[in-house]
């Protein structure tokens, strides 16, 4: 149970990650001062280092936050009695729904992590996930409903591949259609012909 002073900290913490995201997304990540966030949030500027090293680490704080919605609304779908492909579709289109709502936010994140370690690295959506669908695929192979031909590596892969490419595609198609039209190819290839 939450004591009224851990409320507390939690509410400055959640004020301070909300309103750096404003202004991230408005001024940029790299014109936004720490000042700026804790005048915005009404604190003193020292407070800021009670919750955060840095803003790099606000911006962590805040996609994780935003991946943990999704990933409990994985793990409900996960727990579900759809089908396997139904699953497989909720997830890809829960996770394109973030995307598309949070591609500014992704977008700042993924362009520090180019920048803080020089090489660009797995999506923020990636390992997370990978365990739930390995048990869905799984579950789809043993219910005789997927291929068994197929490596569950490899389909995780093109899964996964799935949102990656259509983040990245250049078609001038809306993004979720985009990604509609690939789940639908991807769902075709890997089920089972009667």
């Amino acid at each position: 149970m939450n004591t009224r002073r851990e409320r507390k900290k939690m509410q400055v913490k959640k004020s301070i990650s909300e309103n750096a995201l404003r202004l991230f997304l408005t001024k940029g990540f790299m014109n936004t001062t720490v000042a700026e966030i804790m005048e915005e949030a009404d604190l003193g500027t020292g407070t800021f280092y009670n919750y955060f090293d840095s803003k790099e680490d606000v911006l962590k704080y805040c996609l994780g936050e935003k991946i943990n919605e999704v990933r409990h609304t994985v793990e409900e779908i996960q727990e579900s009695s759809l089908e396997p492909s139904q699953k497989l579709s909720e997830i890809l289109l829960t996770a394109g729904k973030n995307f598309e709502e949070n591609s500014q936010l992704i977008s700042m994140f993924m362009q520090f992590r180019r920048q803080a370690s020089g090489t660009r690295r797995e999506s923020p959506h990636g390992s997370i996930f990978r365990e739930i669908l390995v048990d869905i695929v799984r579950e789809g192979q043993g219910k005789g409903v997927f291929r068994k031909d197929i490596p569950v590596g490899i389909i995780i892969e093109m899964f996964m591949g799935l949102l990656q490419s259509t983040m990245n595609s250049n078609m001038e198609m809306p993004f979720m259609d985009n990604l509609k039209q690939k789940l639908y190819l991807f769902l075709e290839g890997l089920g089972v012909k009667q």
